[in-house]
């Protein structure tokens, strides 16, 4: 795909512009890289070489880590120790690469795959929660994410009302036109060119702008803004033909619903609900399309996964090894054949079957003591809007499991960066003045030295 040489030279410009802001603003720039590794996702800075294909986003957030970096030597900022999720996906990561070299498939020619699954799934997606929850955040920098964020998905949404109705002139990037990148050519993909992806993206940033719209409007504006919200949301994802999508969304949905202030949107969504859903029912309106293909063959890929997690229980085939070929790999070279050849449509099965149940263990534990940490925070915070946005990152989380149920969300990296860019900002969040450090170390919550300032 041949990219816009106008684009290029923007980004290398701004890579070279993303240190200074970084080192005055980081968190702005956490969000300009998280929104732009969304809308560039395909754009390579050399198109058509063989060797030297850099994603426009990996090079952006080369230039991330340098104004990081500058902000460390500079000592403007103390560096911090990573707390118990990153200590966890940290000894996940080096067991993914152990297990590679006892399987033998790291060392093969295409191991290259191997490092893009663990780039995309973790390594990138844990860079951007350390590096947004290390640092001390007030209400007003978070304020300030989520009110771009929420413009963010007023970007999506229109995108996707474009797709379907074929307005091509207010696409952009125009490469979601071309039906060689990508897949789901037929629905509304957004610019990551996957309707599961942008669907899961775009539920995550509802939850989002959801929480801003509460304390951005006065009580008359918040209701009329809150009803295009939803409106234009719901469309979008209807667009996106993505079935996962709407559990995801209801499992968030429900996770803010425990919250009171959160109720009465989440209680008149589930209201609409009940009426609607029989009424489609009755009127045989196909709301989601039906694909009885695809569920056959994801329950033989389950059973096909199982069986293959059967053979190697502990260590797993190794990372990404499962797709792509038509046999399964080992230390001895090609072993066991696959039938279905595909991404495996579910993270902890992929992880599980890649990496052994040491791997999926240490995988779940890190999501659990994630959610743990900002239930905990919830609980200690005396201002409401503190605690609805822990709400909201606890919803976030909950999207990003739930549709990895029925995804394999390692190869997405910009919904993960996106998910652990949200809980970051939850995790660095001031404590109440009302709550001495003290009392949030007793609750085992500060573990990033010199992160907390009361």
């Amino acid at each position: 795909m041949p990219a816009d040489v106008a684009i290029i030279v923007a980004v290398v410009i701004g890579t070279a512009l993303l240190p200074l802001i970084a080192w005055r603003w980081p968190t702005s720039a956490l969000v300009l890289w998280v929104i732009t590794s969304v809308v560039l996702n395909e754009y390579m800075l050399f198109p058509g070489s063989t060797v030297f294909q850099i994603r426009l986003s990996r090079l952006l957030l080369a230039g991330l880590l340098v104004g990081f970096g500058i902000r460390w030597v500079s000592g403007r900022v103390r560096s911090a120790t990573p707390g118990r999720p990153e200590v966890l996906m940290l000894a996940f990561m080096a067991w993914a690469i152990v297990s590679g070299c006892i399987t033998g498939t790291i060392f093969r020619d295409d191991g290259a795959r191997n490092i893009s699954v663990l780039l995309n799934g973790f390594v990138i997606p844990l860079l951007i929660l350390y590096l947004a929850g290390f640092i001390p955040q007030s209400l007003t920098t978070v304020r300030t994410a989520c009110t771009v964020l929420t413009v963010f998905l007023g970007y999506l949404i229109v995108t996707a009302f474009c797709e379907h109705f074929q307005i091509s002139w207010l696409i952009f990037p125009q490469y979601i036109l071309d039906p060689s990148v990508g897949i789901h050519t037929d629905r509304a993909r957004g610019p990551v060119v996957n309707a599961a992806e942008n669907g899961g993206i775009m539920a995550i940033l509802l939850i989002v702008a959801l929480h801003r719209v509460r304390y951005a409007f006065t009580l008359s504006l918040r209701w009329w803004a809150t009803i295009v919200l939803l409106f234009g949301s719901m469309v979008a994802l209807w667009f996106t033909q993505t079935r996962a999508v709407w559990v995801a969304l209801a499992a968030g949905l429900l996770i803010m619903l425990i919250h009171e202030r959160c109720r009465p949107v989440v209680s008149a969504l589930a209201a609409i609900a009940v009426f609607a859903i029989p009424l489609i029912t009755l009127l045989q309106i196909q709301a989601v399309p039906q694909r009885p293909e695809t569920t056959e063959f994801r329950l033989d890929l389950y059973r096909e996964s199982l069986t293959a997690f059967q053979d190697h229980p502990i260590t797993g085939w190794g990372l990404g090894t499962f797709t792509g070929d038509e046999h399964l790999f080992d230390a001895y070279g090609r072993s066991t054949a696959l039938g279905h050849v595909g991404v495996q449509h579910d993270t902890i099965l992929a992880i599980a079957t890649d990496t052994g149940a040491i791997g999926a263990i240490l995988y779940i534990s890190f999501l659990v003591v994630l959610f743990c940490y900002l239930l905990q925070r919830r609980r200690l915070a005396s201002c409401s809007e503190k605690r609805d946005f822990y709400v909201v990152c606890m919803a976030a989380v909950t999207v990003f499991i739930v549709n990895g149920v029925f995804a394999d969300c390692r190869y997405f990296m910009s919904q993960n960066a996106l998910v652990f860019f949200i809980t970051g900002l939850g995790l660095a969040i001031r404590p109440d003045k009302l709550v001495s450090s003290q009392s949030w170390t007793a609750h085992g919550i500060v573990s990033r030295k010199g992160a907390i300032d009361v």
